[in-house]
């Protein structure tokens, strides 16, 4: 039986008839936040001089060479930050920090049946569907029903990692596993993230991407919850590995630029799907370029939830018109397209199951309707398609999921494939045969995951700004090429407060490689000290020095007494962490500098 938990912070359909295609409406934003790309040839100074002129501080670098996020100082508008910033030679563009919002809305309907996967008309709700009108999942279970090889990352609102549908299913990161090193406070595969063995919270900056809206487990859900384990619901792709990263809070919205950062851990640790249940009327740019860095990846995306024609009011990531991403509408039990659902016969790709699916949520599982419900159907089809052909290209897989829909009047005018997908169809196009390539699943627990192949299959490169560290969560960035030997490291997490930091200190991970002597101390820059009226140019606020074995250690990092009423009057401070390490025997030094801000 169905535990029905409903989601109520999530947007309702406006009446049984859906709503009106709506027109867009006014940008929405992050007041402040702005994405800047620099060119190619602007060096660390280059872009520090351009912030300056446009009077924004670095936040964050974003995955992308030259790729920041920056923030207006008080006083100065994002739009005209905007404006400063583009008029820097060194600049390619410079564009808000849009929100992203989840695609679904609740259902009030009771208990039934998976009616998306196997439509055998029965009564869903108040109506019986449509025999058929599904996807073959039967059908295609029996050629094959997924590998733990092949990874979908859910980027949403979290997953309940603990859902028995789902727990055996979770991707656990090969770097950060096994041996304490999933809690051992230590970037062990040194990719910017600490501990991050399950995935990674942009939201709450933390290594946990639990769900607190139910949305992002019941894509989870829809993917890959278990299958043929004798309870519960199915997903797609019974094998796959679901990877959870977290960028919409509880009420369901988020920013770009923490989109953006999830797009690159998702490539770089080896993802072949990513799900984007996910979107908003603003065109980015710079989630464009992120998407187009990834061409390895398939970004399936759902279409929207206004009834609006997408061609005329595109909604973003789905209507960006790039080879990698899928756009998919919603289709309802009677083969029609749901009433809520945006469509396009040029934007939007294919139809997929979204009203009334029922699949997991924490606690049980729930309906939900909307095309984030969509998506991972299409999603785990892309993982099916992979599973059969492990070196498939992404417009092969792309090609055999428009190739294999079932072809409904509905949707002739209203996307391009003119259909409903059909995951026996796509396996067929993509060269499945009888008989069983692999054999449906019996109960018990899944084999490890496999490694991906190699650290960054997006090929990303490390930002070089200096104010961009490799040290720090926060900015994603990673240790250079030249870090051997001792590689000393400091993490200190961005999320902590600033009076509280004055008042206790800077709590922070230092680490070298092998046994060292460190010295660290926090510096604050020329602007800062000219807001406390100090002469000097960089001043020192806080220091340490420690032995350190090749486990590191926690220190607190206080601030000097006399400085802290200055610092505490300020809205933010921007801090340098200089790191200076010696092996035993001064044979090695290695000098390091990584920034942090600290908010009120």
């Amino acid at each position: 039986m169905l535990l029905l938990v409903l989601a109520a912070t999530l947007t309702c359909l406006a009446g049984s008839a859906g709503p009106a295609p709506a027109a867009p409406q006014g940008p929405e934003q992050i007041p402040g936040e702005v994405i800047v790309r620099f060119e190619q040839g602007a060096g660390p100074a280059d872009r520090a001089a351009a912030r300056d002129r446009a009077d924004v501080d670095f936040e964050r670098g974003l995955g992308l060479s030259g790729l920041q996020l920056v923030q207006a100082e008080p006083g100065q508008s994002a739009t005209r930050a905007i404006e400063d910033l583009e008029r820097s030679d060194e600049v390619a563009y410079a564009e808000p920090n849009f929100r992203r919002s989840l695609q679904a809305a609740p259902s009030d309907t009771h208990f039934g049946l998976q009616w998306g996967l196997h439509n055998s008309g029965q009564l869903i709700g108040p109506a019986a569907g449509v025999a058929d009108a599904d996807i073959d999942a039967p059908e295609a279970w029996a050629l094959t029903t997924g590998a733990p090889s092949v990874t979908v990352a859910v980027i949403d609102s979290g997953v309940d990692s603990s859902h028995p549908d789902l727990a055996p299913n979770i991707w656990a990161n090969p770097g950060e596993s096994g041996s304490g090193r999933e809690t051992n406070r230590v970037d062990d595969d040194r990719n910017g993230y600490v501990d991050d063995a399950a995935g990674w919270d942009w939201v709450g900056d933390d290594r946990n991407p639990a769900d607190e809206n139910d949305h992002g487990t019941h894509v989870a859900g829809t993917v890959a919850a278990r299958g043929n384990d004798g309870f519960g619901v199915a997903g797609v792709a019974w094998q796959t590995r679901v990877m959870a990263l977290r960028v919409l809070d509880a009420a369901g919205n988020g920013t770009v630029a923490d989109v953006i950062l999830a797009y690159r851990y998702a490539a770089a640790r080896g993802a072949k799907v990513v799900n984007l249940s996910l979107g908003g009327a603003d065109l980015s740019i710079a989630e464009r370029d992120a998407i187009a860095a990834a061409p390895g990846t398939m970004f399936v995306a759902a279409a929207g939830n206004v009834g609006a024609n997408s061609d005329a009011f595109p909604e973003y990531p789905c209507a960006h018109a790039l080879p990698n991403v899928v756009c998919v509408a919603a289709s309802d039990k009677s083969d029609a397209r749901a009433s809520f659902s945006n469509y396009g016969a040029t934007s939007v790709d294919l139809a997929a199951p979204g009203a009334q699916i029922a699949s997991t949520v924490p606690g049980g599982w729930a309906y939900l309707d909307g095309t984030s419900m969509a998506a991972p159907h299409v999603a785990g089809a892309a993982a099916l398609v992979w599973a059969l052909r492990p070196t498939a290209a992404v417009a092969q897989v792309k090609a055999a999921l428009l190739d294999g829909v079932d072809r409904k009047p509905t949707f002739a005018a209203t996307t391009a494939s003119g259909g409903r997908l059909n995951l026996e169809g796509a396996l067929r196009a993509a060269g499945a045969s009888d008989p069983p390539l692999i054999p449906p699943l019996p109960p018990g627990p899944p084999s490890d995951p496999s490694p991906p192949s190699s650290p960054d299959p997006a090929g990303s490169t490390v930002d070089p700004d200096p104010s961009a560290p490799a040290t720090t969560p926060s900015d994603g960035g990673a240790p250079t090429g030249r870090e051997r030997g001792l590689r000393p490291s400091v993490v200190a997490n961005s999320g902590q407060r600033l009076g509280r930091v004055l008042r206790r200190g800077l709590a922070v991970e230092a680490r070298c490689w092998a046994p060292c002597r460190m010295q660290i101390r926090l510096l604050v820059g020329s602007r800062t000290a000219r807001k406390l009226r100090l002469p000097a140019r960089t001043l020192t606020v806080g220091r340490r020095t420690a032995s350190l074995g090749s486990n590191g250690r926690s220190f607190t990092l206080r601030f000097a007494p006399r400085l802290r009423r200055g610092l505490a009057r300020m809205g933010r401070l921007r801090l340098t962490i200089s790191v200076s390490a010696t092996d035993a025997r001064r044979s090695e030094a290695h000098t390091h500098r990584s920034r942090l801000v600290l908010r009120r």
